[in-house]
């Protein structure tokens, strides 16, 4: 009876520790995460013009004066970004002789409806905001000025580069 009540309690000792093992156990949690970052795009519609601030006395080339028109860029990104506007290099003297100096180069590029005024001088990185749709459209003007200080620049055509980049 000892011998029959020993085998009785090895197997009770056995089946609890097997239940008690397999109740305890769990399946291993798998997780996977991912992100989905921003996506600008830029595509340039206009080129600008640059008019003359005088037919006397020309010391400046701008966008913004008689003459002059912005280059137009859209913008479509699908959430907030940031868009830099390096300064201007003369790229072409096309018939021209007046070499503009890095300094007297300024270029800026805005949108009021995207909160975005950035100047390559002073502050060459702005803020983009995407509107409740989490979207951010729209076109941007891009002024540029060139300056010869007091000289008079030279009868010619010149060529500018303003390079715009978005981030997010």
């Amino acid at each position: 009876m000892i011998r029959h009540l020993l085998i009785s309690s090895a197997f009770i000792l056995a089946s609890t520790v097997t239940f008690a093992a397999s109740a305890s156990a769990e399946e291993p949690a798998v997780m996977a995460s991912g992100t989905v970052a921003t996506s600008c795009y830029l595509s340039k519609l206009n080129d600008g013009w640059l008019g003359v601030n005088s037919t006397s006395n020309p010391t400046v080339l701008s966008s913004s004066v008689s003459g002059g028109t912005p280059a137009k860029v859209k913008i479509d990104c699908d959430g907030d970004a940031k868009l830099t506007i390096s300064e201007p290099k003369q790229t072409k003297f096309l018939s021209g002789t007046t070499e503009f100096l890095p300094e007297n180069l300024t270029a800026t590029a805005s949108n009021t409806a995207l909160g975005l005024s950035v100047n390559s001088k002073s502050k060459p990185t702005g803020d983009i905001f995407a509107n409740a749709d989490g979207e951010a459209i729209g076109t941007i003007e891009v002024n540029m000025e060139a300056k010869n200080g007091t000289q008079n620049i030279l009868p010619g055509e010149y060529e500018f580069t303003v390079i715009l980049t978005s981030t997010p």
